[in-house]
C-alpha cells in the first residue's frame, strides 16, 4: 500500500504531533491537582524526561502513547514505510525498558500509562499514582 499523501505532507503532518503536553498529560495534571496531588515537576532531568515527576517521593510517570510505544492492547501496524516504523518503534521500546532500570537503579519508582488508559478511565490513572506517593511516603 503506498501512502495518500506526499512525502512533504506526510512529513508536515508528523511534525505537527506534540512531545510534551499533549491533551493526556495535561488533563491527567489537571486531575492529579484538582485531587490535592502538589509537589510535581514537569520538566525534571532525569533519563528518559518523564512527563510528570515527583521529586520528594521519587516517582516518575510516564505518559506513553499507544503508537509510539507499541501498546500490547492498541497497537496497529503502520501499512506504509513499514521497515522504517519498525525500526523507530523498536528502538523506542528498547529505550523505555533501558530508562525504567536505570531510574530503578537510582531508586526511584517508574509508573507508565498508556494513552488508551487516561481515555478510558483517567480516575483509575490518578488514583495509581496517589497511592504510589502514599506508599513511598510511608517509608
Amino acid at each position: 500500500m503506498t501512502d495518500v499523501l506526499t512525502k512533504k505532507q506526510r512529513s508536515y503532518n508528523m511534525s505537527m504531533i506534540k512531545a510534551k503536553n499533549t491533551s493526556p498529560e495535561v488533563n491527567l495534571r489537571k486531575l492529579l491537582y484538582a485531587n490535592g496531588e502538589r509537589g510535581f515537576r514537569l520538566y525534571y532531568k532525569l533519563p528518559g524526561r518523564p512527563d510528570i515527576v515527583f521529586p520528594k517521593y521519587k516517582v516518575a510517570v510516564f505518559i506513553d502513547g499507544c503508537f509510539w510505544h507499541r501498546c500490547p492492547e492498541c497497537f496497529t501496524k503502520p501499512k506504509t514505510n513499514k521497515v522504517f516504523w519498525k525500526k523507530k518503534i523498536d528502538s523506542n521500546v528498547i529505550r523505555d525498558t533501558m530508562v525504567n532500570a536505570k531510574l530503578k537503579r537510582s531508586g526511584w519508582k517508574v509508573i507508565r500509562i498508556w494513552e488508551h488508559e487516561i481515555k478510558k478511565d483517567i480516575d483509575k490513572c490518578c488514583t495509581r499514582i496517589q497511592k504510589e506517593n502514599l506508599k513511598r511516603k510511608d517509608r
